[in-house]
């Protein structure tokens, strides 16, 4: 009996040992996601700083909605629109633009 539960216990832990690396998956990763190509700055921006990047890219009469997961939507005036934009303010990129309306 103690031969048979021994035999047993080496077949789980033989199985066990010779899983697929991905499911192994566990701790923490290093190069296997997009921002770990493009990396953040090392502090996100505050409101000032984010006015800035997006006038320096040409809008003006900026107006900022309440940041979630390094995000900021800006409503903010380009030409003859008014533009909505998903502002990554730990990237400072532009993600994302939407025409609103014709601007006033």
């Amino acid at each position: 009996m103690k031969w048979a539960s021994a035999m047993m216990l080496t077949m789980v832990l033989g199985l066990g040992l010779a899983a697929p690396a991905q499911a192994q998956r566990f701790g923490i990763m290093f190069g296997d996601e997009r921002s770990d190509f493009f990396p953040e700055r090392i502090s996100c921006m505050n409101d000032y700083e984010i006015r800035n990047a997006v006038a320096d890219r040409g809008y003006s009469q900026i107006l900022l909605n309440v940041p979630d997961s390094k995000h900021v939507q800006v409503q903010a005036t380009k030409g003859n629109w008014v533009y909505l934009l998903d502002f990554n303010y730990c990237t400072g990129q532009i993600e994302s633009h939407r025409k609103l309306r014709p601007a006033r």
